[in-house]
């Protein structure tokens, strides 16, 4: 642990968030112009690490603040919602922008998926918009249509996933601290079984990596090694029974991420580490929300203007792509400093406020 002025952060798996930001940034850059980048594409997986990034932290926070509920969720709400809401009105207004975009690029299975996404939140606004505003929009179930969860903003079904294990894992996280594995599991399986009948932004879809994550964070101390271990590999090999042998992408990442953090500062087996705490990709750390809500604007209204202009093939492709990396960075600097800082110190003064 490494204290900062504003609070203390393990910068090596801040480093991490702001590398896997990235990789989704690309991931749909390719899928938009049928790069076929292999491993990139599948950029989900990079949403896997986030999700085992969340369940670290979430514990750690908990543990440590000791708060009430309602205070944990102020700041949880404080943290998620100013951003995300900017972007919902910003991507609703820009919704017949992402159909003209999305229509005009090349026939790819994920353009089309996106073409249908675009025309379902054009038909179906009042309602989309609605399940999106509370985040909420992973929570509607398959039988009642389940596309909610990628309209609009499509990147935030993840988002909706957070939220949902934010408002749950309080209770998960304190029958572990006391040992209570079987209160844990009592309240983490019917939500596993339930997501049969939900969409991949229902939380029971990324439970298991979620508990992975909150474990991960007691095997850090040598009186809970044991039983923390025990319970990651069960749940480990459990995501990968479910979901394929992909998992074990994310899960190798972390597990080698966790490793060199732990390993001596000055030895070989903490370069990594050292390397995601470096100052530059610590920053983009302290950034990826932003550019992981944001990046998908500047690449449907670079397509946009590309095929307004006429700009066609490769020369479009590298207009694109780079307009996408610059427009995502500069525009999440701006996001991270005026909205998502002001935000979490808000939602800090409400909840110092309370007796």
């Amino acid at each position: 642990m490494q204290p900062t002025p504003d609070q203390s952060k393990i910068h090596s798996l801040h480093g991490l968030r702001g590398v896997m930001a990235w990789w989704v940034v690309v991931g749909h850059i390719s899928l938009a112009l049928g790069w076929n980048l292999p491993l990139v594409d599948r950029n989900t997986l990079a949403v896997d690490v986030f999700v085992l990034l969340s369940g670290f932290v979430i514990a750690l926070l908990v543990e440590r603040k000791r708060e009430s509920y309602r205070d944990y969720i102020i700041r949880r709400g404080f943290r998620l919602f100013p951003v995300y809401l900017l972007i919902l009105v910003f991507s609703s207004i820009l919704l017949p922008v992402q159909l003209f975009a999305w229509t005009n690029l090349v026939s790819t299975p994920a353009n089309i998926n996106r073409v249908n996404l675009a025309q379902e939140a054009i038909s179906n606004f009042p309602w989309n918009f609605a399940v999106h505003v509370p985040l909420l929009q992973g929570l509607i179930p398959k039988a009642l249509g389940g596309k909610e969860a990628y309209t609009i903003v499509g990147q935030a079904w993840s988002i909706s996933l957070e939220w949902q294990f934010y408002l749950l894992a309080p209770f998960i996280i304190y029958a572990m601290m006391a040992r209570q594995w079987m209160k844990a599991v009592v309240i983490a399986v019917p939500i596993l079984l339930l997501t049969h009948f939900f969409t991949g932004a229902f939380l029971g879809a990324k439970i298991l990596l979620f508990v992975v994550g909150i474990v991960t964070h007691f095997a850090l101390r040598p009186e809970r090694r044991r039983e923390a271990c025990i319970a990651a590999v069960i749940c480990a090999g459990a995501a990968i029974a479910k979901d394929g042998v992909l998992q074990v992408v994310p899960l190798a990442i972390w597990v080698t991420v966790i490793i060199s953090s732990i390993k001596p500062a000055h030895s070989w087996g903490h370069l990594l580490a050292k390397l995601l705490g470096s100052r530059v990709l610590f920053h983009l750390g302290e950034v990826s929300y932003s550019v992981y809500l944001i990046h998908m604007v500047p690449l449907y209204v670079s397509i946009y203007a590309c095929s307004r202009l006429g700009i066609e093939n490769g020369k479009a492709g590298v207009i694109i792509a780079a307009s996408t990396v610059l427009a995502t960075y500069a525009l999440s600097v701006a996001s991270y400093f005026g909205i998502e800082k002001p935000g979490i110190r808000m939602g800090a003064r409400l909840t110092r406020a309370r007796p």
